[in-house]
Order: structure tokens, then sequence, then C-alpha cells
């Protein structure tokens, strides 16, 4: 009987880092995935009990980290004797909660103070912009104030790869999209791209990954927390498609889009914006591939559409 629970223990540790003592983590990471299983075709509730977990990890490692300052500043010990006063499993957790809570905030304060406020062309110099139509920017206008949010600016690229993303730059938010998918896609079905971008602000997507990836990012000892942003994405992609099709009038121009992208095998060529992008495939076939990415595979994308 004793190998059973030792196994779950190591299993545990691995995936969770060594701060969290086995016997109160489990329940919780079994409730958890429990919860997600159940809620798997209710994106909205999975994303949160997932971004809940995430807050309590890294809740954890915040205490974690002010709990270990605090008694290195009563003992007030030296270095030759801090070894002593603090356990070898003790000094590894504060050692890496403290690496990870440090690059949390790094990268908050480089997203929110530096990359954020860069113009769009320097976020993404590999792409030319040309300027948009006004037809173009008066859509964009009238389907953000149907979505009941302030209009984005918006951007044209000159690409014929078909894609849509919305990311922040200096000027705020921007809908970047690009001319191979006007070309590519009827007026419909180019709104319901606009309006999944759209959905993304008008569902605040934006604040909740930023959350879920500095999460991460403070998480990093911990390859769990890799797995659960991912799926913490993935979700939210597709409430972006249900918010579309609702503004939409249904999910028809939605599914056309992707359906027309699908066939194509046709992939963004903004895979690494800090942004979303509407029309990305999801990369890699294998079960690890798929646990790990961000975006839902436009098959996935268009069954859950259909669902509706």
């Amino acid at each position: 009987m004793e190998p059973t629970p030792r196994i779950f223990e190591i299993l545990v540790w691995f995936l969770l880092g060594p701060s969290w003592p086995f016997h109160l983590i489990f329940p919780v990471v079994i409730a958890v995935l429990l919860g997600a299983m159940f809620l798997k075709r209710y994106h909205r509730g999975r994303s949160i009990i997932l971004l809940s977990l995430l807050g309590l990890l890294f809740g954890e490692s915040l205490l974690l980290v002010v709990r270990g300052v605090r008694k290195i500043e009563l003992m007030q010990p030296s270095l030759a004797t801090i070894r002593q006063i603090l356990p070898l499993p003790f000094t590894l957790n504060l050692t890496l909660a403290m690496i990870g809570v440090l690059a949390a905030i790094g990268a908050a304060v480089y997203i929110e103070f530096g990359r954020s406020r860069l113009p769009l062309a320097q976020l993404f110099p590999e792409v030319r912009f040309i300027e948009p139509t006004l037809q173009l920017s008066e859509r964009i206008r009238d389907l953000a104030v149907k979505a009941g949010i302030r209009p984005p600016g918006l951007a044209l690229m000159d690409s014929g790869v078909p894609s849509a993303f919305v990311t922040r730059s200096r000027k705020g938010f921007v809908i970047a999209l690009s001319v191979g998918l006007i070309e590519s896609l009827d007026e419909n079905e180019v709104d319901a791209c606009i309006a999944h971008e759209l959905a993304h602000l008008k569902n605040r997507d934006f604040s909740l990954r930023f959350f879920a990836t500095m999460a991460k990012v403070g998480l990093f000892a911990r390859p769990l927390s890799y797995i659960i942003e991912s799926a913490i994405y993935r979700a939210r992609e597709h409430i972006a498609d249900f918010t579309a099709a609702k503004l939409m009038g249904g999910p028809t121009e939605m599914i056309s889009a992707l359906s027309k992208i699908q066939e194509s095998q046709v992939e963004s060529p903004i895979s690494g914006t800090i942004g979303t992008a509407c029309l990305f495939e999801a990369v890699g076939t294998n079960k690890l591939a798929r646990l790990l990415n961000k975006q839902p595979s436009l098959k996935d994308r268009i069954a859950a559409l259909r669902e509706l």
C-alpha cells in the first residue's frame, strides 16, 4: 500500500513544484481537474476555475516569499548560518518562488510600460502596414458600438495571408486585418472576424490572459502552470467566437470564415503576437502539443460554433 501514495506525491511535486504539502494540494488539484472535465463545453466557467487555481498557486508563492524573508529578518543570520537555520527543501522552495515572483514583476513592467507603448510598426517590424479604407473603419466602429465598447484603432497589413488580430500599441487597442483576409472572405465573413477580435475587448480577455501569463511566469518551476495557461487561452478563444456569433446574429458567418481558412490550410504569420489571432491554426497534433497550444484548432472551433 505504501508505493501508491508515494507515486502520487512525486507526481504532484513534479507538476506543481516543491512548495505545496501533498496532503493539501492533491484534493484541490483533483477537484479542479474534475471541474474542468465537467465544464468542458462551458468555456467561461472552465476559464474561471482555472484562473482561480493559477491565482491560488501564485498567491501561495507570494506568501512563501514573505514568510521566508520575515524568517531571515527576524533571525538576522549571517550567510554562513542561513543554511543551518533554513532546511534545504524550504530554501529550494523559497529560491524558486523568489525567482518566479521577480520574473513576473519584470515581465509585467516590460509589457505595461515598454512593449505595449510601442507603435504598431515597431511591434511587428516584419509587417508592412498600409492606410485602411474609410468604409472598413466605419464597419469596425459600427460593430464596436453594437458590442457596447469603445471603437479600437484599425491597421491594414499588406499581406496576402488571411489574418486578423487585436493588440495594444501606443495608440491603445488596434485591430489589424490583412489584405489577404479581405480578398479571401466576403464582407459578412470579414465582419465576423472583426467581431471575434472585438469580443476579446468586450470580454476583457487582455486583462485575464495577462494575469494568466504573469502567473505562469511566476510559477515557472511548476509544469502544470503552462498547461493551465494554455487551457485558459483556448477557452477565451471559444468564448470570443460565441460572443462574435451573438454580435453577428448567428454563427453562420464565423463558421464560413473559419471553414475557408481550414480548407486553404494557411497559417497566420502573426503567431507570436501578444494579442489574438482570429484565424491562427493550432500547431501540433499529438496530445502534448494540444495541451500546450494556446489556440484551439479550427476544427474544434467550428464544431463548437455548430453546436450553437
